[in-house]
């Protein structure tokens, strides 16, 4: 039987990366994925920060299956159908701004899309600041605010006009505001593909300062921070500071492709309608998906199965650490998403390639590959912990 790889390079776009060359996978159940040789694999990579309930949790899949043979798609656009009104409802119970309401579209890239223009236009002003290291997407208006890999942004240049990268440096953000017409400002509260870099507290807090003495709108991209990996729904409640944006995606759908655009109910009033829209977002199948992950992290305490473990994971993480200190630079996260930064990224491909050989799936992050994110489902045991310690501690022996 030919291998899927020689069938994909016959018909697949060599634009896509892969962190593996040749890792086939037939199926995955909770924390496992089966490989296409029947092989059984840990999951610490959850579809990069997707399968938050585990693979094909039971109570999905069922909610998945019901609504696919009610209505597979409609348009929102056409009719109004209960899953989208739903999910919103759902999502405004558990979003930091009271009375929020949502925009629903296919993938993170999409919401900060629309986080972007709905900045823009409830403010009207032109200016968005972003972050150094941050990571937005990769279509052109994410990919405009995107600074983790300057690689993404090769060869699309001159991207949206008006767009200023900052340090995190609250002078350095005044004086932006200052000099420019700035009507949104988006950040991380913890950056994911820029190497799980927390961001200080005290730093969103001036943020939102001088968001709200600015007319500002304040947007908070937590497509992989979101729902529920640091230990709360949101990454920001953690610093206790709301935004006036919030975007969602990944595990939103337990790996269904759905977006979010949740915003304070006086900003979104501001958006006329058929200013933005689309077709497919919040697809019937996906948002049934959705309301049933926010039920399954609510019903199985999965938010405090984040901490408790997390907890535990990072403690277990910085002791491997203080034992390796000539590859380890820094553990760092919260909650059931951790990097372990190396400063280099052959160790970190390695390591990563070791330890898929003896089936654990970890996957690289950082600007340069340096850091390996550890980001298992929330429903992760405590043995299966024990079980990716040992084999990473093996790993890391061996480099």
């Amino acid at each position: 039987m030919k291998n899927l790889k020689a069938r994909a390079q016959a018909v697949v776009s060599p634009v896509l990366g892969m962190y593996f060359d040749d890792f086939e996978v037939e199926r995955g159940r909770g924390t496992q994925l089966v490989g296409r040789d029947g092989e059984k694999y840990l999951d610490f990579a959850t579809g990069i920060a997707c399968t938050v309930t585990g693979h094909c949790h039971p109570r999905v899949v069922a909610a998945i299956k019901k609504q696919a043979e009610k209505l597979l798609h409609i348009c929102i656009g056409v009719a109004y159908y209960e899953p989208y009104v739903k999910l919103a409802e759902e999502l405004q119970k558990i979003v930091p701004m009271k009375g929020a309401q949502s925009f629903f579209c296919q993938s993170g890239t999409e919401a900060v899309e629309a986080a972007l223009k709905l900045a823009k236009y409830a403010t009207k002003k032109p200016g968005i600041i972003a972050f150094q290291g941050g990571f937005h997407g990769r279509t052109l208006g994410s990919l405009s605010v995107t600074t983790s890999k300057m690689k993404y942004r090769d060869g699309y240049e001159p991207l949206l006009p008006e767009v200023y990268i900052s340090p995190l440096d609250p002078q350095a953000v005044a004086g932006l505001i200052a000099s420019h017409e700035i009507g949104g400002m988006i950040i991380e509260p913890l950056l994911g593909e820029g190497g799980y870099i927390e961001i200080k507290p005290e730093f969103l807090r001036e943020l939102r300062r001088l968001c709200d003495e600015n007319n500002i709108l304040l947007i908070f991209d937590e497509v992989q921070t979101g729902m529920g990996h640091t230990g709360k729904w949101f990454a920001c409640e953690h610093a206790g500071v709301v935004p006036d944006i919030i975007t969602i995606a990944k595990g939103i759908a337990s790996g269904l492709p759905l977006g979010a655009c949740v915003a304070k109910q006086e900003i979104m009033a501001k958006w006329s309608p058929g200013a933005h829209g689309g077709t497919f977002g919040g697809n019937p199948v996906c948002c049934a998906a959705a309301v049933a992950t926010i039920g399954v992290i609510k019903q199985e305490k999965l938010l405090q199965n984040a901490t408790k473990l997390g907890n535990y994971l990072k403690a277990s993480l910085q002791r491997l650490a203080a034992r390796n200190p000539r590859l380890i630079k820094e553990v760092r996260g919260r909650g059931l998403m951790l990097g372990i930064d190396f400063g280099a990224s052959e160790p970190v491909k390695k390591i990563i390639d070791f330890c898929l050989a003896r089936k654990l799936v970890l996957i690289s992050t950082g600007g340069g590959g340096t850091v390996i994110r550890v980001i298992p489902a929330l429903n992760i045991k405590k043995a299966e912990i024990d079980k990716a310690l040992a084999i990473l501690a093996q790993a890391l022996a061996n480099v």
